[in-house]
């Protein structure tokens, strides 16, 4: 199963997935805004710095009070929903499956390793709400015409995306210091930039790098520590919700032969109104698309019924006083 989550490029180590796709925040104080409740789902709460990391912010580190509450309506809309697929997947014993199981432990040293590189950008990233304003002010002026939400996503990544990455390097490189781990940091940049460097060099240098990232966070104390449990808990809850859409809600999904056939022939319709026949070679092809194309939109249809069924029984409630301000 693939567990894959966002936004955020960490040159050559895959550490995106934690830093910004819905992640809880890691060893803040009680006081902390980025603890405080913004929903529950039947007990089990949303916290602000996780709403504001799905919006783009790493590590939920500051305020996005510019975009706009529909838009963190809608993204704190998807947190309830992989709740609501992850709490069904362990009514059904997902949770204790081979399967489950066996992606967790996988995932062990990206779980300790997000949560390592989660606390270091929450405590160091820092940006300002006259900051947001000036780089959403430039954006709308080089881009006439965009949204305000779109303008203030954008502004986010530009506003942090340097800072957050120094605060990474700096954090590779103490881990590469005390573990003397010979990662070559011109290959490093090379690989963040895109740029061609031959897949063993990649595959070695990753690998040097996640090593000494994971010995760094065992010494720092991770193991054990709320940071490591909650990103523990995250990536629960998105295997989760992967088993429960795939396996239990989308189970019996089925493409018939007739609807590829009614599809193939939608798709290629124009062909015999032109007197044309669509070339042979690309059949197999072509029928292959639909079928896929046909059993993503059946699959979304019976997992977004699936989801409402599940909110109908479930006890849902949001803070709507609070999220102007997230």
């Amino acid at each position: 199963m693939n567990v894959n989550r966002l936004r955020w490029k960490f040159p050559m180590l895959l550490l995106a997935a934690g830093i910004a796709g819905g992640m809880f925040v890691a060893g803040c104080a009680s006081k902390d805004v980025r603890q405080e409740t913004v929903a529950t789902v039947n007990g089990d709460p949303v916290k602000v710095g996780e709403l504001r990391e799905s919006l783009g912010v790493p590590a939920g580190a500051f305020a996005v009070p510019d975009i706009p509450v529909e838009r963190k309506k809608e993204a704190l809309d998807q947190l309830v929903v992989v709740r609501l697929l992850a709490q069904e997947g362990r009514s059904l014993g997902l949770d204790n499956t081979p399967e489950f199981k066996e992606i967790i432990n996988r995932n062990d040293q990206r779980i300790r390793i997000k949560a390592l590189v989660h606390n270091e950008v929450g405590e160091k990233l820092k940006v300002t709400d006259k900051e947001m304003k000036a780089e959403i002010a430039k954006i709308k002026k080089a881009k006439l015409g965009i949204s305000d939400a779109d303008a203030a996503m954008r502004a986010v990544e530009s506003v942090s995306w340097s800072r957050v990455n120094k605060i990474r390097e700096d954090l590779l490189a103490a881990a590469k210091k005390e573990a003397a781990a010979a990662v070559d940091p011109k290959a490093v940049a090379r690989i963040g930039k895109g740029e061609n460097v031959p897949d063993d060099v990649k595959l070695a240098e990753r690998d040097l790098a996640m090593r000494a990232l994971e010995a760094y966070a065992k010494k720092q104390g991770v193991d054990g520590s709320e940071g490591y449990k909650s990103q523990r808990q995250e990536m629960e809850r998105s295997v989760l919700r992967n088993m429960v859409a795939d396996n239990v809600a989308a189970k019996n999904v089925v493409i018939t032969d007739r609807e590829i056939d009614t599809e193939f022939a939608r798709r290629t319709e124009w062909f015999p109104r032109h007197g044309k026949k669509f070339p042979v070679e690309m059949v197999a092809q072509l029928k292959e698309m639909s079928r896929a194309s046909l059993f993503k939109e059946k699959k979304k249809a019976v997992v977004d019924a699936y989801i409402d069924g599940l909110r109908k029984k479930a006890k849902i409630t949001i803070n709507e006083d609070i999220l102007p301000k997230i």
